[in-house]
């Protein structure tokens, strides 16, 4: 007897594992079968009950039923709760591939190493020996254990290369400051950079490094790995790499992955950015010349007071500086994907003819978990000659599927099961009103029918993933990245009220306009978007009255959103007393301050959304410094981690 369930599919492999729950014949147990076998297919986001999920069941059900006996009435609630049990156990067990870690959570000396080195270890892992990138931008390297490891694994893989593009305050090698100190090991796939600076002010006794008088500071925290030219992995957030930090402040850190397909392209516009920055011979110096420009900034200082100053002697040697970018050379294929590249690969791979059954089966059924899971669900691939089968298996790649509709194009929703009409009238309301906030949405835009979007809905997320950036080359004029692909402008909300006309969409929000492609318009894209009523939370390490996403917050707060901050003691009094104000004109606005540890953290949480990243609430963030933030929308599970760590620092928090 072969077990069914409606929408579902369930290989012979698990059949045989299955059969006493196919047996069950009890109208409530039976239920309670068919409850369990949809809850556990969908652990790994398809509509198939594979062999590690059919286990999970069988072991369930033996851990209730007597031997010889069968589930029915009386036992069908304890196998529930022994099915909750495994599929929280298969769930846990899955890579994330958007995760996140904060030190509230203890053992930060021990996690934050690992997440780091975690990252570049199993991207050498995944390569095989093919060439792998790992590119840095940090603010404040310290941490001698990392700088070590990470020259350790440069000795030992001669296929890594690792740049290390840093801030000027990391020139010294006092203050067990790493970078000058790992380019001095004069390995030859180890190269450090620094921003260029003018830092500095005559002191009694000569010059003096000056924090305010920096032209502008590489706040990025971060860094992206690949292999053959293609992002794999990357890490941002809060966290400077000191052990102080660890032990010491509240701070956090992201790791993202490319088997998400909603991070691919922040990853590489991450790496974008990273090859502006590094290209640029105005702002980014090699050892050498960092050490050059100092002498000359000192004995200009020195001029300019009338001292005198003795030069030191730059030893150092000067490395070839030749022009960096990363070309894609990966042959990897995505199988699990209804994406333009990958559709266009996989054809020229198995033919078209082949290629559609794999896309009717994404569609029907979800993402292939492993490969064999891919040959066993579309029988068509075992006509392949054996060399074209070896090559598929060689370059399949297994995404978590599900495309997003606030990327995709006309093709893509196509192939996800829209007509074109549909697809084209998606696009143009995306265009009109910005990223949807519930996949509901999509029924009004495009006429759907009920039927119609349920079908379509196991193939579709309603994920965004957004980078923002700030640049300035010394001495000139702000910009929104070091790429080329940065500046310009991005679509957010307009302020409620601004617009006439409204998406024909529940809840209904005005149309979206054009701004500048700043750190400050994922800030006001969330807010602009949140209804009354709706808790913002914000843990923010630096925060200014005249910022423009302080502005924003006013705004939403005079229209009715609940505010609730933390942040930290120092810096921010201005920006405490103008939040007291609006809770003294009765706004919804609840504060509390950090003052036992440095409250590092600068991210902000509402709903199913979040950014996060290096950037403050201030106007030199946006106008001064090289910085980075993330926003994250429609991912409630993120949301969640940032939502309970929020909580977390409340309740270590105190009234001002």
């Amino acid at each position: 007897m072969a077990l069914t369930v409606a929408g579902l599919k369930i290989g012979s492999s698990s059949q045989a594992v299955l059969q006493p729950l196919a047996a069950v014949s009890d109208p409530a147990a039976r239920a309670a079968v068919e409850d369990a076998v949809r809850r556990a297919s969908a652990v790994d986001g398809d509509r198939v009950l594979d062999a590690f999920e059919a286990q999970a069941l069988r072991a369930a059900y033996d851990a209730v039923v007597p031997s010889g006996g069968t589930l029915d009435v009386a036992n069908a609630a304890a196998f529930t709760s022994a099915v909750s049990a495994r599929i929280d156990a298969l769930t846990a067990a899955r890579p994330r591939s958007t995760d996140v870690v904060f030190t509230s959570e203890g053992n930060a000396l021990v996690v934050f190493r690992q997440k780091i080195l975690g990252a570049i270890d199993e991207t050498l892992a995944r390569a095989g020996g093919k060439s792998v990138d790992v590119n840095l931008l940090l603010f404040a390297f310290t941490d001698k254990v990392l700088a070590d490891a990470i020259a350790d694994r440069c000795r030992n893989h001669a296929n890594l290369t690792v740049r290390l593009l840093t801030d000027w305050s990391q020139l010294p090698t006092s203050g067990d400051r790493q970078p000058a100190r790992l380019a001095l090991l004069g390995l030859p796939n180890l190269v450090v950079k620094f921003k260029k600076d003018s830092p500095y002010v005559w002191g009694g006794n000569g010059p003096d490094y000056n924090h305010g008088a920096t032209q502008g500071l590489n706040h990025h925290k971060g860094f992206v790995t690949l292999i053959d030219g293609r992002p794999e992995k990357m890490t941002a957030g809060s966290f400077n790499w000191s052990v102080g930090a660890m032990d010491g402040n509240y701070e956090n850190l992201m790791v993202l992955d490319r088997h998400d397909v909603d991070n691919r392209a922040v990853m590489t516009s991450y790496q974008k950015e990273f090859e502006g920055f590094w290209n640029e011979d105005r702002a980014a110096l090699t050892h050498a010349e960092a050490l050059r420009e100092r002498e000359r900034l000192y004995a200009e200082l020195a001029r300019a007071n009338n001292a005198s100053y003795t030069p030191n002697p730059v030893t150092v040697a000067d490395i070839p500086d030749p022009v960096y970018q990363a070309q894609d050379r990966s042959s990897a294929v995505d199988v699990n994907s209804f994406g333009d590249r990958d559709v266009a690969a996989l054809k020229a791979l198995i033919g078209s003819t082949r290629v559609n059954k794999v896309l009717a089966e994404l569609r029907d059924f979800g993402r292939f978990d492993t490969v064999d899971e891919l040959f066993e669900r579309v029988p068509a691939l075992a006509t392949l000659s054996a060399a074209k089968q070896a090559e598929l298996r060689a370059r399949a790649e297994l995404g978590e599927g599900a495309l997003s509709v606030n990327s995709a194009s006309v093709a893509e929703l196509d192939r996800a099961g829209f007509s074109k009409k549909q697809a084209e009238k998606i696009v143009a309301y995306l265009q009109t009103y910005g990223a949807v906030e519930d996949l509901a949405e999509l029924q009004a835009a495009a006429g759907l029918s009920n039927a119609r979007l349920a079908r379509i809905l196991p193939s579709l997320s309603g994920n965004e993933v957004k980078a923002l950036y700030s640049a300035r080359v010394p001495g000139g004029a702000a910009s929104t990245g070091w790429s080329t692909e940065h500046q310009g402008t991005t679509q957010v909300a307009r302020k409620p009220g601004a617009a006439t006309t409204t998406a024909p969409s529940a809840p209904a929000r005005p149309a979206a306009e054009q701004v500048a492609r700043d750190l400050a318009s994922a800030v006001a894209d969330l807010l602009r978007r949140a209804p009354a009523g709706e808790t913002f939370k914000l843990a923010m390490y630096g925060i200014s009255p005249g910022s423009p996403e302080f502005q924003e917050l006013v705004d939403a707060v005079n229209r009715g959103v609940k505010l609730r901050a933390v942040l930290y003691d120092q810096y921010n009094q201005p920006a405490i007393d103008a939040l007291k104000a609006l809770k003294a004109q009765g706004k919804d606005v609840e504060l509390r301050i950090i003052s036992a540890r440095v409250m590092h953290e600068k991210f902000g949480v509402i709903g199913d959304d979040v950014f996060n990243g290096s950037a403050n609430f201030s106007s030199s963030s946006i106008t001064k410094h090289t910085e980075d933030r993330f926003l994250f929308r429609n991912m409630p599970a993120l949301a969640k981690r940032f939502a309970d760590e929020f909580d977390r620092l409340w309740s270590r928090g105190t009234p001002p």
